[in-house]
């Protein structure tokens, strides 16, 4: 007899054939439930909704360190990116580069979000600017509204930080120079329409970086996979059947993407940007597995230590179902 679980994610090529059916994990019929991080994380962080789903990596870090185990998670990591070029500062500040951050105006989206981790991460390590030195604001990104996070977090006192007011929104500030920057996953209405007032904070993110991974040999890691804790001590095989089935999806779609006759997606140039990428990244750019990630995991997770997201070192095993620390 087979389970039926709920299995809410994004929509992506490399998750695409257990959305469509065509992989499906043994014993398991999935109900793919295709949803935005922003809702996801928030729903699934609050009420474990979903049997397995897509998860903040930093969220899930920081309900662990608190003791709560409702989530387990598989060594699947759907989304990575770099994060210089989600940065954006306003034009008339007087920034010109990292160091004149110190002591201004940051707005972000969350002090959880693990793109910020990264960012905050990256400021601090490359270029000297610690959280500490910034005032962070938060609140609505483009449409003035309530904010909450999406789980209570408690700062360290150095940390200083502004809920923003309920009729203003984190992108209007930016453009009228109430806050001086602004950091996120996602770009603000203001720079998608090209406002004279905002600019890059790095301009040539593209190359800063490829060296930031031939650096530190680190493609960012945003998201994982979690299972309900209830679900996998009562059918442990879950854990490793789901973790298969994700790692022959991105297989199937890794195989698909580079077909040069027919274009896979809409991007003139796509063989040549594969090209590009398997040269600077490797031949797997978006590894799973435990061992394949850890210099980045463990990493990440000095990081949120050191930013006050979680109180104690954590080790990193005791966040993924033991039966996935091998592989497949």
């Amino acid at each position: 007899m087979k389970l039926n679980l709920s299995l809410a994610c994004g929509e992506y090529d490399r998750t695409m054939a257990l959305q469509n059916g065509s992989i499906k994990p043994d014993g398991i019929d999935i109900n793919y439930v295709p949803m935005l991080p922003s809702e996801l994380f928030r729903r699934q962080a609050r009420h474990a909704e979903f049997d397995i789903a897509e998860f903040s990596l930093s969220t899930l870090c920081h309900l662990s360190d608190g003791g709560d185990r409702r989530l387990v998670a598989i060594p699947v990591f759907p989304s990575r990116k770099f994060r210089h070029s989600e940065i954006w500062v306003n034009a008339r500040a007087g920034i010109n580069g990292p160091a004149d951050l110190r002591g201004k105006r940051i707005g972000a989206m969350e002090y959880q979000q693990t793109a910020a981790v990264w960012q905050r991460a990256m400021l601090q390590h490359d270029y000297g600017i610690a959280p500490s030195e910034v005032e962070w604001c938060f609140g609505a990104w483009e449409v003035p509204g309530t904010y909450s996070e999406r789980v209570p977090l408690e700062l360290p006192s150095e940390i200083r930080t502004e809920v923003i007011p309920n009729d203003k929104c984190l992108n209007q500030m930016l453009v009228d120079g109430e806050i001086d920057a602004l950091m996120g996953a996602d770009p603000p209405a203001c720079v998608r329409e090209n406002s004279p007032n905002v600019k890059l904070l790095f301009p040539n993110y593209y190359e800063l970086e490829v060296e930031y991974f031939r650096r530190t040999q680190m493609f960012p890691i945003m998201h994982t996979v979690v299972i309900k804790r209830e679900l996998y001590e009562e059918h442990p095989w879950v854990a490793a059947n789901v973790y298969k089935a994700f790692v022959e999806s991105k297989a199937q779609a890794a195989e698909k993407l580079p077909r040069a006759g027919a274009l896979y997606c809409m991007l003139p140039w796509l063989v040549k940007h594969i090209e590009d990428d398997l040269a600077i990244l490797g031949p797997d750019p978006f590894p799973y597995g435990l061992e394949a990630n850890r210099h980045t995991l463990e990493t990440f997770l000095g990081y949120v230590h050191e930013q006050g997201i979680v109180k104690k070192p954590m080790a990193l095993d005791s966040l993924f179902a033991s039966e996935t620390h091998a592989g497949v």
